[in-house]
């Protein structure tokens, strides 16, 4: 659509035309759709979170004031991100209940190939000074927040932070180059 029969389409949408809605939800509901399962792996909950995006472009039709395909990818990326950060446990496992349901399980072979990335990651754990180590398993296997850590080591939110982060890009880029886990670097903006 040109931008000009966006421009037309938005302002139906703000006047609560549900042609122009379903329009919309007919012309991004399948891109939105690729994007939420590029970060979830998962149809259901990708499913899920274009459905929310979609009711809150309803129920904010009349303060949609951009673009409305920014509007909706950013929607959708932000909503996304937010699941994410609010809910990692749970769509952890919505991701691996899925990934079990799509390819059969070869139990010996998993169990040799996590033994061996485990004992890589301990070999990349080593390498970490003590303090970073510590912070980066008392946040990644002990699952504690940052506050937590912070007080029981006496130093800074902040610095828990920034020590995790390293520890993190350390360990990623280890296990990136020791044990062939592709690791994508953060394009520069």
């Amino acid at each position: 659509m040109l931008q000009n029969d966006d421009q037309i389409l938005l302002a139906k949408l703000r006047s609560g035309s549900d042609d122009a809605f379903e329009l919309i939800y007919h012309q991004y509901h399948k891109r939105l759709y690729s994007l939420a399962f590029k970060y979830l792996k998962s149809k259901e909950l990708s499913e899920d979170a274009v459905h929310d995006v979609f009711v809150k472009l309803w129920d904010n039709r009349q303060s949609v004031n951009s673009d409305i395909k920014n509007y909706l990818f950013s929607s959708v990326r932000n909503h996304v991100l937010n699941m994410i950060r609010n809910n990692k446990r749970k769509i952890l496992k919505q991701i691996q209940f899925e990934q079990q349901k799509i390819k059969p399980v070869n139990r010996t072979e998993e169990v040799i190939l996590y033994s061996e990335y485990r004992k890589i990651l301990m070999r990349g754990l080593s390498e970490l000074p003590q303090g970073k180590r510590d912070i980066f398993q008392m946040k990644s296997e002990k699952e504690m927040t940052n506050s937590e850590i912070a007080q029981k080591m006496g130093i800074t939110v902040n610095t828990v932070k920034s020590q995790y982060y390293h520890a993190s890009k350390f360990i990623k880029e280890y296990l990136s180059e020791h044990a062939d886990i592709p690791h994508q670097k953060a394009a520069k903006s």
